[in-house]
């Protein structure tokens, strides 16, 4: 009988150096939880975050009862992962132009986060009615439930690799409001704008909004 190779037994400054070789980030999770020597050898730091990727696309939900969802790779030109993901079971899921982290929120308002399915975080935000409060009565429209849904999201920068981002937002309103979140805050800000018509695809791209907030 053959021998069965010792995988796990390899040792740590090789397999270091074949972690920091894998560029493509679904590859790096995928190596890091065969075991737990492969996972020692492949924290974060070990990962060349400006090496470029190409996106994986979460499928929608097929089936009411399925807590799993299944991720597209262009790269790989199939579908590549299948994860259990009850975080997105019942919630709108948006883009956050940030390597693996999405914006999740439920349908009835009562729950914002920040949630990256291949590491399991999440990060609790102010809920859409947080914002309802922060806005101007004469701004409300009479009848519009859902007028504060949550549209667009955008992060200065990966929580993966930082606490220094800050999480942008559009929602639904008349007059196209936009809000800001910090790690550490309790609630929303608004940003104050004279002029907000049609200005938040353009304020939600990263060079404008650094500008914007003078980092």
């Amino acid at each position: 009988m053959a021998a069965v190779a010792d995988w796990a037994g390899l040792p740590h400054d090789l397999l270091v150096l074949i972690a920091k070789r894998v560029k493509v980030m679904e590859d790096f999770i995928a190596f890091g939880s065969v075991c737990t020597s492969w996972r020692t050898a492949s924290p974060k730091d070990n990962f060349d975050i400006l090496s470029p990727q190409l996106p994986l696309l979460m499928l929608p939900d097929d089936d009411e009862n399925n807590y799993y969802r299944e991720f597209y790779s262009l790269s790989k030109g199939k579908v590549s992962r299948r994860l259990y993901l009850p975080e997105a079971k019942g919630r709108d899921c948006l883009p956050t132009d940030q390597m693996g982290w999405l914006l999740t929120q439920s349908f009835d308002g009562e729950e914002v986060n920040l949630f990256n399915p291949f590491s399991d975080t999440k990060i609790h935000l102010p809920n859409q009615f947080a914002l309802l409060a922060l806005q101007n009565p004469d701004d409300l429209i009479e009848g519009h439930e859902f007028y504060n849904y949550i549209k667009l999201a955008t992060l200065s920068a990966n929580p993966s690799f930082t606490s220094d981002y800050v999480l942008v937002i559009s929602y639904n309103t008349d007059v196209n409001y936009l809000a800001y979140w910090l790690p550490g805050d309790i609630n929303w800000t608004l940003f104050d704008m004279d002029e907000r018509h049609g200005l938040q695809y353009d304020l939600l791209q990263g060079p404008i909004l650094s500008s914007y907030l003078g980092s």
